[in-house]
């Protein structure tokens, strides 16, 4: 469904659910899931999860991965007892690799996410693939999975697995799939909205935001990558996102780079990103004169979650990296064209959201109507410098920041 837009995939799906909800309900009553739910559900909104096998689903991005991980500990606090896993995809998998809160993580590939990022793919190599995936999953034999992006392909493969309980929401379709549903989607933060799916079974929100389970190890790497560049403030710019029609152009970052410059001379820059964002960062580079940290391609997940951890601040489009830095408290300057600002803004730090209001907006992330994204590229300079300072504060103070060290 990667070529079609939002509203037609939301017609075939409204199309196909009922009949795919009838074979499920039948293969439900056949094999006797349609009564061994109830229990299972009974126990965990008793909190009598002593004992209990439970899967949470989440395929998706990274970033969606991490604003999910609230949920996960709003589980375990809940149901201590309980044996908990993840089933994310390799990326997602990593980054809360060692997460306290969970017993196994499962790295899983799944073709619609990866054809949607527009990966090309062997229709026969990922389907066995998944085959394989799937058939390792159902000998968990697991008693309950909760599904937290509401998609109704990811809620297929979650029936596949054979949980006695399916639990999840209505986001983008499925939920009559499921025996607990949310319901429909709601304009509220993906951290709250994912920590709401799994109060269906009794887990009370967590305080605080999503959190990054580092090792002692990639805080002291963080820090020392931090020690060694000198200068403030430290100011973190990730060019990149997973679509290119999420993305501010990198002429507009280099020159708003220059002016902060301008602003803040001994300011030092450290570039973020992805492997495949070395081209971006060459072209930003081109296009500034100052010092520059370029780490684009040469750290993990993990170790760049922590260099962010010690910046003052960061600049960046709608991306993990954006999560990372608002994770760890660090004010953010972010550029919203395609996403939902209320669902995926910063959360719980302080920020400046940059958007230009068009009808289009919001849309589905790969494709744009029009000759070029102009929801970012009528962002002004003169806007990303000024909530720059704005988070950074008059010049003659930068890199004091109240709450000393994080």
């Amino acid at each position: 469904m990667m070529g079609l837009d939002r509203r037609v995939k939301s017609r075939l799906i409204r199309w196909l659910e009922r009949p795919i909800a009838q074979l499920i309900g039948l293969f439900d009553r056949l094999t006797g899931r349609n009564r061994a739910w109830k229990e299972v559900f009974t126990r965990l909104t008793t909190g009598e999860g002593q004992g209990l096998k439970i899967a949470v689903v989440r395929l998706d991005s990274i970033g969606d991965v991490l604003l999910s991980e609230p949920a996960i500990r709003a589980l375990r606090r809940r149901f201590p007892g309980a044996e908990l896993h993840l089933v994310a995809d390799p990326a997602g998998a990593a980054l809360l690799d060692g997460h306290p809160a969970l017993d196994r993580i499962w790295a899983v590939k799944v073709p619609w996410h990866r054809a949607w990022r527009g990966e090309r793919l062997n229709r026969v190599k990922v389907g066995v693939e998944l085959f394989k995936a799937v058939r390792r999953l159902r000998k968990e034999a697991f008693d309950a999975a909760v599904e937290l992006r509401g998609d109704p392909r990811d809620i297929l493969f979650m029936w596949l697995l054979g949980p006695k309980l399916r639990v999840g929401s209505d986001a983008r379709g499925g939920g009559s799939w499921l025996h607990v549903s949310l319901g429909p989607d709601q304009p509220v933060h993906r951290v709250d909205f994912a920590q709401a799916v799994v109060g269906l079974v009794g887990a009370r929100p967590v305080d605080g935001g999503p959190e990054v389970p580092f090792r002692p190890e990639e805080v002291d790497f963080g820090r020392n990558v931090a020690a060694g560049s000198g200068g403030q403030p430290r100011v973190a710019f990730h060019l990149g996102a997973g679509f290119a029609t999420k993305c501010l152009p990198v002429p507009k970052f280099a020159a708003a780079a220059r002016r902060l410059r301008q602003l803040y001379p001994e300011m030092v820059i450290y570039l973020v990103g992805g492997p495949d964002e070395a081209g971006l960062a060459a072209r930003f580079i081109g296009g500034y004169d100052g010092p520059v940290v370029n780490l684009v391609g040469r750290l993990s997940l993990r170790q760049t979650a922590a260099v962010l951890r010690e910046v003052d601040l960061f600049i960046g489009n709608d991306s993990a990296p954006m999560h990372f830095a608002a994770a760890a408290g660090v004010p953010v300057v972010t550029f919203f064209g395609p996403s939902e600002p209320a669902k995926y803004h910063p959360y719980r730090t302080e920020y400046r959201l940059l958007e230009i209001d068009l009808p289009c907006r919001p849309c589905d992330h790969v494709h744009c109507r029009h000759i070029e994204n102009y929801c970012l590229t009528l962002i002004p300079v003169r806007r990303i410098v000024e909530a720059a300072v704005e988070l950074l504060g008059k010049p003659a103070g930068v890199g004091q920041r109240a709450g000393g060290v994080r």
